[in-house]
């Protein structure tokens, strides 16, 4: 593999629950099994069609997101092994997943685990229990602990990221800033290795000035247990910042699969088609699907 270059690998999975407060754009809201399957097996054809022209390359790290990847269940299983056939993947590759602690449990856990994943994101969105309510309520706060203590210290220690949101109006008349400290203090105390802070979107989104000091107390608490801000958003503690965020900011080579997913390779930039009937139908044809081919820079 001397020869060949490094890589990252996006798999877009926009699968949510019907929240549009953390929504972003080309998100699929709405649990619907049979689309995600469907969803699932148009991201695999698209794999096995069009991975062959990267054969130079060595995938160092790969991010399923986009929305809660979990979501798609085994086709998670699917999509890594068609990735796995089509690519040259490092033997040390980090494969990050979005989650929901919805779908994860003991029957689940080692599934994905099987399955390649060795980093996980769990879309908490916030741990203070009347704002977490509000933002995700598929999740259960109370299974938190369990899955933390249970599951991923005995299964994959030093894996647990989470993701949790700032910039919303507060749900209660408390002051948000603190409901935000004592969050990412919760998450710090679980033996997090990585948190994400993301910005809260629609009718629930703060002024600018309130969104900044909830970031900005978010921000504090995380450093003062340890994390250190080593990108934009993203807090890791020392030694355990995400594998692919490092490379994506060092501007390694990035190839994209799944509904919108951009790739830039070789000074040039091409994007998936957003229209998911589209991308259904044709994921399998490059020239149907891909909307957009431009140089960077």
């Amino acid at each position: 593999m001397a020869d060949q270059k490094d890589a990252i690998v996006t798999i877009a999975v926009p699968l949510c629950v019907n929240d549009d407060t953390l929504a972003r754009e080309g998100m699929l809201l709405g649990w619907d099994s049979a689309r995600a399957a469907r969803y699932s097996e148009a991201v695999v054809r698209e794999i096995r069609a069009n991975a062959g022209q990267f054969d130079d390359c060595v995938v160092r790290a790969v991010r399923l997101g986009g929305g809660v990847a979990s979501n798609a269940g085994r086709g998670i299983a699917d999509i890594m092994r068609a990735l796995r056939e089509s690519l040259p993947l490092a033997e040390d590759v980090a494969v990050t997943m979005e989650s929901s602690i919805a779908n994860i449990s003991g029957a689940t856990f080692p599934f994905f685990r099987r399955a390649g994943i060795n980093r996980f994101d769990f879309e908490m969105f916030s741990l203070n229990s009347a704002n977490f309510t509000e933002l995700n309520s598929v999740d259960n706060l109370a299974d938190y602990p369990l899955v933390c203590d249970h599951f991923l210290h005995a299964y994959a220690n030093r894996s647990l990221g989470v993701v949790l949101a700032y910039g919303y109006e507060p749900v209660r008349e408390a002051d948000a800033v603190t409901q935000q400290r004592r969050s990412a203090l919760a998450a710090a105390g679980e033996n997090v290795a990585h948190v994400r802070l993301v910005p809260v979107e629609g009718a629930r989104k703060a002024e600018p000035a309130e969104a900044e000091r909830q970031r900005a107390a978010m921000a504090e608490a995380l450093e003062s247990q340890g994390f250190v801000e080593y990108a934009p958003g993203a807090f890791a503690r020392p030694g355990e910042e995400d594998c692919f965020t490092v490379l994506e900011r060092n501007g390694c080579e990035s190839i994209g699969f799944g509904l919108g997913a951009i790739t830039r390779f070789d000074g040039v930039e091409s994007r998936n088609t957003a229209d998911l009937t589209t991308y259904l139908d044709h994921a399998d044809n490059f020239a149907l699907i891909t909307e957009a081919v431009q140089p960077l820079g």
